[in-house]
């Protein structure tokens, strides 16, 4: 009998650090629920239109296993969380027992999980001192598995998404929602921000703002924090690293590739104008970014 091969997944240690908004220190932390692997022509595009959705399919190799990020902000006014990350129930065969057969291939096809019991939200909340009781307002970039998952952990929280990303999502899995899941449904305001205009406030004092930035999905969303210094932009799927938005790379898993470039321009503008440090669900730089303060230009 042949021995069974054990895969060692990379890693990712959890990053906190301080930043200054308004004058006093708001704590923000970086935990990893897991690993993901994704086809490599799922994170870089290859051949035009639908064809670069075929050679998804098509591609027999994967991707290092990447981090899934969830982002904690330790606010004054309760603990604000961009994303629920994934929990170790994806490993389940029935997982995705409620979506049709056709999602569920695609789905189990495009990527490989990493991610044990230790990694779920809740547990990764309680190392760094957090109740998963105490978050207030979790803000989702938009309804992937991956970001979507710990949803479960969180009953008593309120749930942001964007009005649009809610009615007309792309590649999400409702089957895995919890049953009482109802999350408010917001849309952009003008003028609440440079470069991008439009933006909803999650706090009352502009500081967290929610911001358009379609392209993985039409109505994908980032998180800005305005600190006195410097910005914190969670930008969720919008790019799988930075060098990918320095370089004008393109992920072949986007919905739409001219949107992607235009959210690419108004983030190099925004940070040409606002030093800011560029946040990605699965960049593996991300949470080094994050400690050392290293800025998108």
């Amino acid at each position: 009998m042949a021995a069974t091969q054990t895969i060692a997944f990379p890693s990712y240690p959890g990053i906190t650090t301080t930043i200054q908004v308004a004058g006093k220190p708001i704590k923000v932390h970086a935990v990893s629920t897991g690993t993901v692997a994704v086809k490599r022509n799922f994170m870089t595009r290859r051949g035009p239109g639908i064809f670069s959705k075929v050679n998804i399919i098509l591609d027999s190799h994967y991707t290092e296993y990447l981090p899934i990020w969830v982002w904690i902000i330790d606010h004054p006014d309760g603990v604000i969380m961009v994303d629920t990350g994934e929990i170790d129930a994806v490993n389940n065969a029935d997982h995705l027992a409620g979506e049709n057969p056709i999602t569920r291939f695609i789905n189990n096809s495009i990527c490989r999980f990493g991610v044990d019991a230790k990694d779920n939200l809740d547990l990764k909340l309680s190392e760094i001192g957090i109740r998963a009781e105490a978050v207030k307002l979790i803000a989702f970039t938009h309804l992937h598995l991956d970001h979507t998952d710990g949803i479960r952990f969180f009953p008593k929280a309120e749930f942001i998404v964007n009005e649009y990303e809610y009615k007309h999502p792309y590649s999400n899995l409702p089957s895995t929602y919890p049953s009482w899941f109802r999350p408010n449904r917001v849309n952009y305001r003008k003028g609440q921000i440079e470069i991008f205009d439009s933006a909803h406030a999650i706090t009352g004092d502009d500081r967290i703002l929610y911001i358009p930035t379609p392209g993985h999905t039409r109505g994908h969303s980032s998180v800005v924090l305005r600190g006195d210094e410097y910005d914190l932009i969670f930008v969720g799927d919008t790019s799988y690293t930075q060098a990918q938005v320095l370089q004008d790379e393109l992920a072949g898993a986007n919905i739409d590739y001219t949107l992607t470039r235009q959210t690419y321009a108004r983030l190099m503008q925004y940070a040409s104008r606002r030093k800011s440090i560029y946040l990605p669900s699965h960049d593996p730089a991300a949470g080094d970014r994050l400690r050392d303060k290293l800025f998108l230009v």
